[in-house]
């Protein structure tokens, strides 16, 4: 009688510890682990106190209802400890008891095959409870939290695994007589409910990859396109930096000619007459176009938004050298450098008048491309979570957007950084 007494409290004391640690690790705890190791503890020590009687008298049949409705108004109490919705920890608390009632079948049938039954019962339900715990933490628990997040679709079929399963623990007189005459019949419902909970799991993860290939698809596509407007886009500009810089090389070219006409009417004191054709070409005079690399396209971003800037009093510093061939697409790489390039002359233009303005760009070309660019901004410029510039203005970021797309597609390292007043961008690619 006592060690029937002993086997039974210490079977009972596995289930009710590994019901709590089973039901924290389909769930998210909403406190750290001492917390839900002082609720294990808290649970054991009600769940004993409250079935202690059920013991004594060996009335298993009755303590298995009991235990399960135990269960459940202790599940109650412990939801403030759980960061998951009520309908979400309904959802986990369900799925943690038809693990335990199939445990429960298992282990008692199964310790019937060794020479202590009722200890070697105690020893497999301990054994189950651990290598369920193991699957879900190793394997299984990202897939079954997104089942718990969808429980609206799977919440029948939890229910009816319940309501099966709890069936033969209600509808009987002796819960060890109704367990071995129903033997097989049991044993072919836990085949099906794991089947079931199994089936779910593996439409969870193919369409789960099915998602996140469709999100990634259509990231590429959305890059595609953005890459694809924003490259016509620069097409225009740099046609229209090689119109203003063939005008500017005719412009070279008709000065020479002025020049020697001018030394003509001096040779012959044609002063007056000189004097007003310099007065007449002071009024057409064009700036003489730079030469910062031998890439043509960076070369037009760079001088065009140079000139900008330095018309608008940015002191600039450019240090470049960039080939004529790259191995990234150059109209890509200029269109980058003219988004970075203008939202640095509008930061800069936004500080106060008396702030020094200027702007320093670098790019260089060895194995790969090091572009940097940085200017003092004003101290309200943060960064978002994503670890890009963040702006609240409407039709702003897409330039932003633009650079992570070009990045994306060439896997390139780029990193935007703030401190004191000073922003810079690095892009190695």
């Amino acid at each position: 009688m006592m060690q029937e007494l002993v086997s039974n409290i210490l079977r009972g004391s596995v289930t009710s510890l590994m019901n709590v640690l089973l039901l924290f690790t389909l769930t998210k705890p909403k406190y750290g682990r001492n917390t839900t190791t002082l609720a294990a503890v808290l649970v054991f020590v009600v769940n004993m106190a409250t079935t202690f009687w059920f013991y004594v008298y060996g009335d298993l049949t009755a303590l298995s209802r009991f235990n399960i409705i135990m269960f459940i108004v202790l599940g109650i109490c412990l939801k403030p400890l759980s960061k998951a919705s009520f309908m979400q920890w309904s959802f986990n608390f369900l799925t943690t008891i038809n693990i335990m009632m199939m445990i429960i079948i298992l282990s008692f049938h199964l310790g019937k095959l060794f020479p202590h039954p009722h200890y070697a019962h105690t020893l497999i339900r301990l054994g189950l409870y651990l290598l369920t715990i193991f699957l879900f933490q190793r394997y299984l628990l990202p897939l079954y939290r997104s089942v718990a997040s969808n429980w609206r679709i799977f919440s029948i079929l939890v229910i009816s695994i319940f309501l099966n399963l709890s069936y033969y623990f209600y509808v009987t007189a002796d819960i060890q007589h109704t367990l071995l005459a129903g033997k097989w019949p049991l044993l072919l419902l836990i085949i099906l409910s794991s089947a079931a909970y199994g089936t779910v799991f593996y439409s969870m993860k193919r369409f789960t990859a099915m998602h996140e290939l469709e999100t990634e698809n259509l990231k590429h596509q959305h890059e595609k396109i953005l890459l694809s407007q924003a490259s016509s886009t620069m097409t225009e500009r740099l046609h229209l930096m090689e119109k203003v810089a063939y005008e500017n090389s005719l412009a070279s070219h008709d000065r020479r000619h002025f020049n020697n006409t001018l030394i003509g009417l001096l040779q012959h004191g044609e002063i007056d007459e000189a004097i007003r054709s310099l007065q007449k070409q002071n009024t057409t005079n064009a700036p003489a176009p730079k030469l910062f690399c031998e890439n043509k396209p960076v070369n037009a971003a760079i001088s065009y938004y140079t000139t900008m800037a330095e018309q608008k009093g940015i002191t600039v510093r450019v240090e470049t050298t960039i080939a004529d061939h790259v191995h990234v697409d150059s109209l890509e790489l200029a269109l980058v450098i003219s988004n970075l390039y203008e939202n640095a002359i509008q930061a800069v233009l936004l500080l106060p008048e008396n702030q020094e303005r200027y702007i320093r760009l670098s790019c260089h070309q060895a194995e790969r491309i090091l572009l940097e660019i940085s200017n003092p901004c004003k101290e309200t410029v943060t960064l978002g979570p994503d670890g890009l510039p963040h702006t609240d203005q409407e039709g702003h970021g897409v330039g932003t957007l633009s650079i992570a797309a070009f990045a994306a597609k060439h896997d390139a390292e780029l990193l935007y950084h703030v401190q004191d007043s000073l922003f810079r961008v690095r892009l190695l690619a």
